[in-house]
């Protein structure tokens, strides 16, 4: 049919355009239709979503999802699997069979495509095809980003198309089994890095991400460390000169347990290693990280904010005017007050101060390779170097020598450690 920009502000999102190729098509409520999906990232919440939109408007039997092998670990084979046949339950409680494949290659998997096929039997009589830049993901598929695609309702394309699924849902698809591992290396590299996260210690303090930044002049300096009209209006020292506006009051803290940190992780060059499961574990011992946020968002808000502007704006003028401090653009004080309002949404920082560290997954795709064997020699050599181990370092050791990612994955003992640990601090 035509070649289209796919994006809800620049033309249409991928989702409507078949939406609306779709109702073009005859005897929708009586006739079957299969929707099938193909993409190299994929938002599996989108899955249903999708599904339960289709399903307003026209008899959808089936939905095929095949993606990318590297997928499974952004958030672990066994919780991939287990979400894959929840959908599974769920569409087929609406009548509707649900089957999917991770494609797997030494390289990335990268096509992106969707179908909608009607068919009168078993024979297709109609449909749209999509071949697009666009991934399942709620930013490609739904029109945040801009991609392209071409989109047609043509018999050769949609055969086409079902004859190259096919290819390769046969041809590429693999289980989620130790097997694959064993004949490719680099992905039980990629799988072991990818079931852990790192930690990064940080060193800050709370109020210097808080403060309003200012340079001194020399007059200023030539008083003291801080000079004492600095001083009486809340700046303090450190690597810059700031001024502490915000009445935070008792914030709750929480510490993680330095034997938590020897037992559970192992260090790298970026940052220490931990699997997933010991982290996720830790985590739910940081309940008060919630009234941390809170307490945090309630010294935030847009009024007390708004009142601490008026404030600093009339102490910064004076010390300007005193020379005390040099002068700063128009928009400083505006630019501070963006800055808390990110802050106050990012519960992932908010956790962040509290309780010292902060968790990253895995920093490479799966197709920066280089990157990904470097830290994971990175590991081994972690490993190598002390005699000392630790149950982070023996399930390394398990899952390589059985070339199963899963054995990283924590006995009801180890949870039971972790839990212990974090009760006692």
């Amino acid at each position: 049919m035509s070649i289209y920009i796919l994006n809800k502000n620049h033309g249409k999102s991928a989702e409507d355009l078949i939406n609306e190729a779709t109702l073009s098509l005859d005897r929708i409520k009586q006739r079957r239709h299969e929707l099938w999906i193909l993409s190299c990232y994929v938002d599996l919440d989108l899955v249903e979503k999708y599904a339960d939109y289709l399903l307003k408007s026209i008899r959808l039997t089936n939905v095929y999802l095949a993606f990318n092998f590297a997928e499974i670990y952004k958030a672990g084979p066994v919780e991939t699997k287990i979400k894959l046949h929840s959908i599974k339950k769920r569409l087929n409680d609406r009548n509707i069979e649900f089957e999917w494949n991770a494609l797997a290659s030494s390289k990335l998997v990268h096509s992106k495509g969707y179908a909608l096929i009607q068919r009168l039997d078993d024979a297709i009589s109609g449909g749209v095809v999509l071949v697009t830049s666009a991934n399942f993901t709620v930013p490609g598929f739904r029109g945040e980003n801009i991609e392209i695609g071409y989109l047609s309702n043509k018999m050769r394309d949609i055969k086409d198309f079902e004859e190259a699924y096919d290819y390769l849902w046969n041809a590429l698809g693999v289980d989620v089994t130790h097997a694959v591992f064993k004949q490719e290396v680099y992905l039980l590299k990629f799988a072991l890095l990818s079931s852990g996260v790192f930690l990064h210690k940080w060193s800050g303090s709370l109020s210097q991400d808080l403060g309003i930044k200012y340079k001194l002049t020399e007059l200023a300096k030539e008083k003291g460390t801080i000079a004492p009209e600095l001083a009486a209006v809340g700046f303090e020292a450190g690597d810059t000169f700031t001024r502490q506006v915000l009445d935070l009051g008792d914030l709750p803290q929480k510490e993680v347990p330095r034997s938590f940190i020897t037992r559970f992780t192992i260090e790298t060059y970026w940052g220490r290693w931990c699997p997933s499961d010991a982290w996720n574990v830790l985590r739910k011992s940081f309940e008060d990280s919630r009234k941390f946020i809170a307490q945090f968002r309630d010294a935030t808000e847009e009024s007390v904010l708004s009142k601490v502007k008026d404030e600093a704006l009339e102490i910064q003028s004076e010390l300007i005017g005193k020379s005390l401090i040099k002068p700063v653009r128009s928009d400083h004080l505006d630019n501070w007050v963006n800055r808390i309002q990110e802050l106050r949404t990012n519960d992932r920082r908010l956790e962040r101060f509290f309780i010292g560290y902060e968790a990253h997954e895995l920093p490479y795709s799966f197709e920066q390779k280089p990157g990904v064997t470097d830290l994971f020699d990175s590991v081994e050599e972690a490993i190598g170097l002390t005699k000392s181990t630790n149950i982070a370092k023996e399930k390394i050791a398990l899952a390589i020598n059985h070339a199963n990612p899963d054995l990283i994955h924590l006995t009801d003992e180890e949870r039971k450690i972790i839990i212990d640990m974090s009760n006692n601090t």
